[in-house]
This record gives structure tokens, C-alpha cells and sequence, in this order.
């Protein structure tokens, strides 16, 4: 496979597993660890008969798949492979670094794995404007840079991280670093950079100001931030290699078609230069970043409606356009993209992942990143509301109780789908004058129940507690006990 074959689309999957498609019609996917690739290269076509003498003397190759290990990939597939980790570590929660596919230039010798820093006091800290507009916010010592768009709807960070390591290295080895660059929604915004990011749009919304609207010096009332708070932990690179290659699962279907979107949930999709990024939250909304430096933002539970948060260069003003599945505006000669055409695609996306995220056909298979995430190395995204500061404390209200036991739900959901499709085919679950048994009624009804608290539990993380979660856990629990011994009874002669 050539090194420039042209990328059609990119997939992030909510496992953080990467699926690249090329012109060419070769598909590489990435495990959710980044640590293992699978790359299916197609059947070349002949362009003779099937039986003419030349077919016969050169017969084409036929379809090939392999699959590797990352960090070890042969010349010819390194260069692909460096783009796949780019995409992928610029959206999962914590990167794979490995030190064969990190370019010497970009790469330097560090003594210390520590990833903690300070961002400065808002009385210290200083505007500083970026290419296009852009407001930056640097830690003190510049080990991380946050960057506010134009907009002020999406953010990007660049931070130094070690590259991933084994753990038989020690505190005397020498380490190696490189920069990271992530992009993030201000709608969804990981706990490590909620302090700078409302130190960016503080200085955003200032140079924005009248004059006569910014306060004199000493009249601006900041939140009170301590050292301690103003401290940050940058997130760290996966281990060199992973110790869950069993949970790799490797995703053979054309995922773009509507189809078998309803089978995944996508985490991120770039599409002939286009972002869409899904925000799962207790409402799922899909946020377009066409490239222009706009944002194009689905409305929660108006999901026919988005919104278009377009930067008025050089003034900096940002106007809002909303727009409406039925109404879309006309495409003009000499746009950079189809506003209908990009909307529409959102749209679908949307539908398709609510559709995934509902249904119970979908898998229960763990991530290799789950135990990694259970162990604290991994943090859901914070909410933050338009002027509001949200400090590094808000995730910690979530007990690890509840966050423990999402594998346990997971698996009660599991038998949750067999007792679906003994509905579906019921005839074991009516007797013979083929009346419904009071019994499966019942127990339906407690499912219901358990599904019902299983979604507050897994989307409104922020309000539920470690008691309702288990309240949900035994009435499922009860409910498959009495679903089995139902069937068994259903069973005998």
C-alpha cells in the first residue's frame, strides 16, 4: 500500500478505536489502545476478460488482510499509520506515543514522567492573540498552551507528554517527550483544561468589550482559585503495550453507510475536510467544524434545528445563524462547503447514533481501555454553561463506586437482550390456550424498571448515587432470576 494513498474518511469510535478508509479502497483500523492495526487491502480488478490468456499468465492479486502490532509495522505502512495516530490521539482522552513512530525532529530527552502544572492567576495573566484570532492561555514554565478559537465554541490544547512507556523502565531512565495537539468542544470540556479555558474566555470576551465596558484594574471580581486548584494534571500516554489484545475487536462492515451506523456509536467522523463530533450527553447533539473556523451545533432536543456561530474577522464579533432541516439554506458560488449538504450529513449522524445508543442489540464487549479508565487515568468531560467557571472538582463528585460498576450493568444488559428475543419469539412464554403468563408480564415490567434507572445512571452521571445504581443492579438481577426460572418451567412436560 502506498504512503500517499488519499484518506476518504476518518472514524473515532466512542471506544476510541480508529477506522480509516482510502481512495483506494483499503481499510485500516486501529484497536482502542492504539497498540495493534488491522489493514484489508481489495482484490485488484483485471482489466481483461476473466478467461482471456493474459488474466490466465497474470492473475490479480486477491483481497489481503493482515494484522500487527503498531510500534513494529514494516517501511510500507509506517507513513499511513503516523496519520491514523495523529487523528486518533488529537480526539481520544489519552494518546499512544510509541517511539518508532515518532519523528526524530519532533522528539526530546526529558528526567521526569511528571505531568503536573500551574496556570497563572487571572490578575497575571496576560492576553495573548493567535493566528485567525485565536486566544491563548500558557501554563507557567510552557509545558501546555490552550487555545480558544475565533468562535469561542471549540478549543485546542498543545501539551509536552512522555512517550508511551513499558513498565519495566525506571525514575533514572532517560526519558523522551513530544507535543500533543487535541481539540475539544467547549460544550464537553475534560476537567484538566476547565480552569484555562475560563481563563481563554475571560480574555476573549474582554478584547471583545467597549472600552467603556472593561473594568478599571482591581475592579474585576475573579473566582477565588488557590494554588492548589490552579494545579493540573495533563493527561499521560498509554502504555507502550496493552494488556487486554483479547478485548480487540475488529470491525469488518462499511461503517459509513446509514445502516451500520445504527451499530456503532461514533465518537468523531472526518469526511472530505469535514469535523463531526458527537456530544453524548443525557441529549446527544452533533457539532460540525467545517474548517472555516465556524461551528454548526445541533440544539439538544431541537434536534431539526442548528445553530451556525460564524467569527467576523477582523472585529472578532461572532454572528449565530440557525438554520432548519426544512429550510436550508442554498449553496453560493464560491462557498467553502455546502451549508445543507454538511448539515443533513450531521442530521443523519445524529439519528444514527440516538438509534445506536437506545437500542439493546448493541454489544456488551469491554474496551482494553476500560480497566485504565476505572482506575482513575480517564475522566468524563465536564459540562460548562456559557460564563460560568467549572473547577477540576466537579468529575470528583462522582463517586468511583458508580463508575465501577458500568461493567456490571453492561452485563445485566446482556441477559436483558436474551430475554428480548425470547419476547420476539414468544411461544415459550405462553401456555397452551396461549394466554400470556402473569409471571413474564411481570417480570417485563421489572426490567423496564431496571433499564429505566440504568439510563439515569450511565447519562446523568453528575446526579445519580452509588444506592440507585444498585437498586437497579438487584431488580434486574431479580427480574432475570425469575425470567429463567420461567423458561425452565416452561420447559418441562
Amino acid at each position: 500500500m502506498e504512503g500517499s494513498a488519499a484518506v476518504s474518511s476518518m472514524v473515532l469510535f466512542e471506544d476510541e478505536s480508529v477506522d480509516v478508509r482510502y481512495g483506494t479502497g483499503a481499510q485500516l483500523q486501529l484497536s482502542p489502545c492504539g497498540c495493534e492495526f488491522t489493514l484489508l487491502k481489495p482484490a485488484e480488478v483485471s482489466g481483461h476478460p476473466p478467461r482471456s490468456p493474459e488474466t490466465l499468465r497474470h492473475p490479480p492479486k486477491p483481497a489481503e488482510r493482515l494484522r500487527q502490532r503498531t510500534r513494529f509495522t514494516v517501511s510500507s505502512y509506517k507513513e499511513v499509520l503516523v496519520a491514523a495516530l495523529a487523528f486518533r490521539n488529537k480526539y481520544a482522552r489519552r494518546p499512544y506515543l510509541p517511539e518508532e513512530l515518532v519523528p526524530t525532529e519532533h522528539m526530546k530527552p526529558c528526567f521526569s514522567v511528571d505531568s503536573d502544572v500551574r496556570w497563572p492567576e487571572w490578575s497575571s495573566c496576560a492576553a495573548e492573540l493567535g493566528p485567525g484570532g485565536k486566544t491563548i492561555v500558557r501554563s507557567e514554565g510552557g509545558r501546555a498552551a490552550l487555545m480558544l478559537s475565533p468562535s469561542g465554541e471549540e478549543f485546542s490544547v498543545e501539551f509536552t507528554c512522555s512517550l508511551s512507556q513499558t513498565a519495566s523502565q525506571t525514575p533514572e531512565t532517560v526519558y523522551r517527550s513530544t507535543s500533543v495537539v487535541q481539540h475539544h468542544s467547549v460544550c464537553s470540556v475534560p476537567s484538566v483544561w476547565s480552569y484555562p479555558l475560563w481563563l481563554a474566555r475571560q480574555l476573549h470576551a474582554s478584547r471583545l468589550s467597549e472600552p467603556e465596558d472593561v473594568p478599571a484594574d482591581g475592579d474585576v471580581n475573579p473566582p477565588d482559585i488557590s494554588t492548589v486548584e490552579r494545579r493540573t494534571r495533563l493527561p499521560e500516554a498509554l502504555p507502550l503495550t496493552c494488556s487486554s489484545p483479547h478485548w480487540h475487536r475488529w470491525k469488518v462492515k462499511d461503517v459509513f453507510s446509514d445502516q451500520d451506523l445504527r451499530t456503532e456509536l461514533v465518537k468523531v467522523m472526518w469526511c472530505h475536510g469535514v469535523t463531526y463530533r458527537i456530544l453524548n450527553g443525557a441529549v446527544p447533539v452533533v457539532e460540525v467544524s467545517p474548517g472555516d473556523g465556524s461551528v454548526i451545533r445541533s440544539n439538544g432536543v431541537l434536534n431539526s434545528y442548528f445553530t451556525h456561530h460564524k467569527p467576523e474577522l477582523p472585529s472578532g464579533r461572532v454572528k449565530e445563524v440557525t438554520y432548519h432541516l426544512d429550510t436550508l439554506p442554498p449553496d453560493v458560488p464560491g462557498q467553502l462547503f455546502s451549508v445543507g449538504a454538511v448539515v443533513r450529513h450531521a442530521s443523519r449522524i445524529l439519528a444514527c447514533f440516538t438509534e445506536a445508543r437506545q437500542s439493546l442489540a448493541l454489544p456488551a464487549t469491554p474496551s482494553c481501555l476500560t480497566e485504565l479508565r476505572e482506575g482513575g487515568h480517564l475522566s468524563r468531560p465536564a459540562r460548562m454553561e456559557e460564563g460560568l467557571f467549572s473547577p477540576d472538582s466537579v468529575e470528583q463528585r462522582v463517586t468511583h463506586a458508580v463508575e465501577s460498576r458500568s461493567d456490571l450493568v453492561a452485563a445485566e444488559l446482556e441477559k436483558i437482550k436474551r430475554f428480548n428475543f425470547l419476547l420476539e419469539n414468544n411461544h415459550l412464554l405462553r401456555n397452551q390456550t396461549g394466554s400470556v403468563r402473569p409471571e413474564a408480564v411481570a417480570a417485563d415490567e421489572e426490567i423496564l424498571g431496571a433499564v429505566s434507572k440504568r439510563c439515569v445512571a450511565e447519562e446523568i452521571p453528575g446526579a445519580v448515587s452509588e444506592r440507585c445504581v444498585a437498586e437497579a443492579l438487584q431488580r434486574t438481577s431479580r427480574a432475570i432470576l425469575d425470567i429463567d426460572a420461567l423458561i425452565s418451567d416452561c420447559k418441562e412436560p
